[in-house]
């Protein structure tokens, strides 16, 4: 066992001379600068960074694994080696001083991205003089241009907190319509452009969703024509807004109704479907989909519901559509029709089109429709 340690120390001692006499000589390569050249300087630091790397290397080569991690703990190093060594690595076939006039941080950034760069590398080799003017060139031809994304105009802007808000770029039109119209409905409206811009933008989405339809020969419209709504009394029984009518103790007439010879399923007709979803459904979403999709069929579809039927579509109706229904039996508004889940367009008494309102700001619209504070339970 004495023996062991003997040559290991041994072995030590070699590696420790031949460090030595391998760093006396690079420092002997590297040539005087004049006092007082900062680039001078730069090039010494380059050359000091290659010769540690290729003495960390031959280092590590020598040693075994435990004796260089005690070698490196010895003068206060751990893990800081790692760089050095990809130094030596990719720059193990240079003489020092031929890359003196590579700047210290391009050393590493090329031994630290052999796979990007090694290319670079190779071509070192087949320069005359390396420098870094050299270098740079040749990492900008290995980089390949990056393709310019098209930029999408983009409404979004951003507050100070982080958050982001949308702001329309200016209108700029010949005849300046857009901006005098907006204008008026502002004054005679008492409306923000802002809500006003909603609106058109809660109607124009209607339309690309089917749920408004384009006349294209325009005729001077009625009240009723221009709002599809109800077309019957509001305490009529099958109108869309479900209006309750004195309900029957005994079904049976309506249940004769329902007992009928029924179609095949493939052959059920569009009216027969939207009944089928009033029968079955179990959220109002699935009412107001099917009923959006089919909106000419609905009323037919609603007279031919049972009392009973009628009532378990009632209990599946949101709180809001309710306090809407009451609103209109009220003389409070016209109509009301939901956009979607939690918005609706409402028509107020006197005006021919109608105004989006959020199921969150629902309590105080129809507040201020009464005058008061009061809301619709």
């Amino acid at each position: 066992m004495p023996q062991l340690q003997a040559f290991a120390s041994n072995e030590q001692i070699l590696a420790q001379r031949e460090f030595n006499q391998y760093v006396e000589a690079q420092a002997n390569a590297i040539a005087p600068e004049a006092p007082g050249d900062s680039f001078g300087n730069l090039a010494l630091a380059s050359q000091n960074i290659l010769v540690h790397a290729m003495m960390l290397a031959q280092q590590k080569e020598h040693l075994s694994k435990s004796e260089y991690k005690k070698w490196l703990l010895q003068r206060g190093w751990k893990n800081e080696d790692r760089k050095y060594l990809k130094v030596a690595e990719a720059f193990g076939h240079f003489a020092s001083q031929d890359l003196a006039k590579i700047e210290p941080a391009t050393l590493f950034r090329l031994a630290n991205n052999p796979k990007k760069y090694q290319s670079v590398i190779d071509q070192l080799r087949s320069l005359t003089e390396i420098n870094q003017s050299a270098v740079r060139d040749l990492i900008a031809q290995q980089q390949q241009p990056k393709e310019p994304k098209p930029e999408q105009p983009s409404i979004w802007r951003r507050t100070k907190n982080g958050g982001r808000y949308c702001q329309i770029p200016p209108i700029q039109e010949e005849g300046e319509q857009t901006g005098t119209a907006l204008q008026k409905m502002m004054d005679e409206e008492g409306l923000t452009a802002q809500r006003i811009v909603a609106e058109a933008i809660a109607l124009r989405q209607a339309y690309k969703e089917g749920r408004l339809v384009l006349v294209e020969s325009f005729k001077q419209p009625s009240e009723e024509e221009v709002w599809v709504g109800d077309n019957t009394d509001a305490n009529t029984e099958g109108e869309w807004t479900f209006e309750p009518a004195p309900e029957k103790d005994d079904c049976m007439e309506d249940d004769d109704v329902v007992v009928e010879s029924k179609p095949e399923r493939g052959t059920l007709s569009p009216v027969e479907l939207l009944i089928e979803t009033f029968q079955n459904a179990t959220t109002w979403e699935e009412i107001r989909v099917a009923v959006a999709v089919r909106e000419d069929c609905k009323q037919e579809a609603w007279q031919a519901l049972t009392p009973v039927e009628k009532k378990r579509v009632r209990t599946l109706m949101p709180i809001e559509v309710k306090k809407l229904k009451e609103a209109k039996k009220a003389g409070l508004i016209v109509d009301f029709q939901e956009l979607r889940e939690g918005v609706y367009q409402v028509r107020r008494m006197g005006n021919v089109l109608g105004e989006v309102v959020s199921a969150s700001r629902l309590d105080a619209f129809l507040a201020q429709l009464r005058g008061g504070g009061q809301s619709f339970a």
